[in-house]
């Protein structure tokens, strides 16, 4: 079908009222039925399946031991991939990975399979960490990568064969492991043909530190004064840095993109920053410029390069859960998370941090409390 309906009764009019006296909205428990199948669309997509609906029918369903068993039995069912795949794609905005066509001449080794497999990644990993009950400050540094084949060959990675994705263990100086590592997470930073350091370092700071930038004033400069100069990105953006109006959040997104330049635009490692100039497809000057990955955050804590930059943004793992579970809320009620639910936001963290940070722990605390068990 292409519609789908949820009853959802509404308070009915008392017969004092008149239709200009609308009652004021009341929250009220919900049924077992219906909460049933509010988690059944929140874990799997989809309506209850039987052991569910047998659940809510014998009217258990509200006992918190059971609501927890259910839960844990819906994240070990394989439906629940359509969860993994819709949170991680609406909390990090992998959308962006389908807003550019990657320049073929430039980067012919990123075909619609990688980009595809670099999504998975993404995916995937998020999956093991939920099954294998980690923390979730893995996601922003680990020592494993959860990659195919393909993948492995896109990395440099030697010994991986075969379609199927499985967990690799990656050696300490490796630049994988985490999402600053990912191809998909780089590749979202950049025009097809050149890394973009402020889409990168704009995106940490929404994503990974929970403190996004203020969106740009009308009025941002065109980078017309440098057009046909075969300048490297960090030398483009003093351009910005230069006027008022954009210098204040520059300085903090602009360093958190420098240090991530030692990527490509499509997420492969690099020593040397690649330019040119092309008339009509002609290559006509090109240059190499070297990499300066050096800055600070937004604290001002300095890094000298992409593996300190990642250290630092593991540091930041309690900002990260914030945003996780800001973007968790906002999933799994099914509408924008605003200033009311900053109770239940603390609610969930706390339980969460007093068990490492695990995302199961997230879900749980979610799932039980009274926001997600009434309307």
């Amino acid at each position: 079908p292409s519609f789908l309906y949820l009853a959802e009764p509404t308070p009915q009019q008392t017969p004092q009222q008149t239709p200009q006296q609308t009652p004021q909205p009341t929250h009220r428990i919900l049924t077992d039925r219906e909460l049933a199948i509010r988690l059944s669309y929140f874990l799997t997509s989809a309506p209850p399946d039987r052991e569910l609906s047998q659940s809510a029918l014998r009217n258990e369903l509200h006992r918190p031991e059971v609501l927890a068993r259910q839960t844990d039995r819906l994240l070990a069912d394989p439906r629940s991939w359509q969860f993994i795949t819709g949170f991680t794609h609406q909390w990090l905005q992998l959308d962006r990975l389908d807003f550019f066509q990657f320049s073929y001449r430039l980067y012919p080794q990123f075909d619609e399979s990688v980009r595809q497999a670099a999504r998975d990644e993404v995916y995937h990993t998020l999956n093991t960490v939920l099954t294998t009950d980690a923390s979730l400050g893995r996601l922003l540094k680990s020592d494993f990568v959860v990659i195919n084949a393909l993948l492995a060959d896109f990395y440099g990675i030697p010994g991986i064969q075969g379609d199927h994705f499985r967990k690799v263990q990656v050696p300490e100086d490796s630049p994988r492991g985490g999402l600053t590592g990912m191809a998909a997470i780089l590749a979202m930073g950049s025009d097809g043909e050149r890394s973009s350091p402020v889409e990168r370092g704009a995106w940490v700071m929404r994503k990974l530190l929970n403190d996004p930038p203020p969106p740009a004033p009308a009025n941002v400069p065109q980078l017309s004064r440098h057009a046909g100069k075969l300048l490297p990105a960090r030398r483009l953006l003093d351009v910005h840095r230069e006027l008022p109006q954009c210098a204040q959040c520059h300085r903090k997104i602009d360093p958190l993109g420098f240090g991530l330049e030692n990527f490509n635009a499509v997420g492969r490692w690099r020593k040397q920053e690649y330019t040119e100039i092309a008339t009509d497809r002609r290559v006509k000057t090109t240059r190499l410029h070297p990499i300066d990955p050096s800055g600070t955050m937004p604290d001002g804590t300095a890094f000298a390069n992409y593996f300190e930059l990642r250290d630092r943004i593991a540091e930041h793992e309690e900002d990260f859960a914030q945003g996780f579970c800001e973007a968790l809320i906002a999933y799994g009620l099914g509408r924008p998370f605003g200033f009311s639910d900053s109770q239940l936001a603390h609610h969930i963290l706390t339980r969460a941090h007093s068990r490492d940070n695990r995302i199961r722990e997230f879900i749980h605390a979610l799932v039980q409390s009274r926001p997600f068990r009434t309307k």
